[in-house]
Parts: C-alpha cells; structure tokens; sequence
C-alpha cells in the first residue's frame, strides 16, 4: 500500500476506468504502517470512486502478522461500514507480497473470488508464450 501512496497523483496511476471489474490486491510492506493508515488510504480510494468499481480485494498477510487484527478491522470498517460495500468479495490472509511462504499474482489476467471456500483461482495463463 505504500507504493501506491507513492504513486498517487503521477502519470503511473491508474485511471478510474482501469479500475473497472478489477481485483485489488493490497498488502503492507515490512514497515509495518499503523492502522490509522491503512483506514485513510481505504478512504481515500473510497473518495476516488475505486471501491465503488473495483469486483473485490486480495488482502496479503501483515509481515510477521503485526497489526493483524487491527490491520482487519480497518479494512472492515472503513469497506463494509464507511462505503457499504457489503457485497464486495474480500479475502484476507493471502500469502503473498511481504510474507512467507510468498506467492506471485500476475497483473491483468481474469481471475474469481469465491468467499464461501476460501479460494481465489486465476483463470488464464499468466505468461505469454
């Protein structure tokens, strides 16, 4: 999350369109940001619109699990309560980014959240042969 921070505002971010149906992955780094800012950066693609457009949310385990569940609640609050998007897949947890054992997620391919099992599928190649 913070490299998204620090590409807010520049021509590296997206624009609101390529949020469109798209999956969100999101993790912390092994600086281990308080929770307060986790709540406003969560804010702050609420007020963009992003949540709004987005068709779910990866959520990559804190390093070393610090914040954990403060980390969670943030998420909670400020998705489900502050924007209302009850409806919005979200899987917390995943082993992938700044945790171990780690797991690569290719960018831009399709993919399905199913929430009743647990399970996030990638559905097509993430290579281009």
């Amino acid at each position: 999350m913070e490299v998204l921070e620090f590409i807010k505002g520049t021509e590296l971010w997206p624009n609101l369109e390529e949020w469109e149906n798209a999956v969100l992955f999101l993790e912390t780094s092994e600086n281990k940001p308080e929770p307060e800012y986790i709540k406003r950066w969560l804010r702050n693609y609420v007020a963009q619109g992003i949540i709004d457009r987005i068709n779910g949310i990866i959520i990559g385990k804190p390093k070393d699990e610090t914040y954990y569940e403060e980390y969670k609640e943030m998420y909670i609050k400020v998705i489900r309560e502050e924007s209302d998007r009850k409806d919005l897949p979200i899987l917390y947890n995943m082993n992938f980014g700044h945790t171990s054992p780690i797991c690569i997620i290719p960018l831009g391919i399709e993919a399905e959240i199913d929430c009743d099992n647990r399970i996030f599928t990638i559905l097509e190649s993430g290579v281009v042969e």
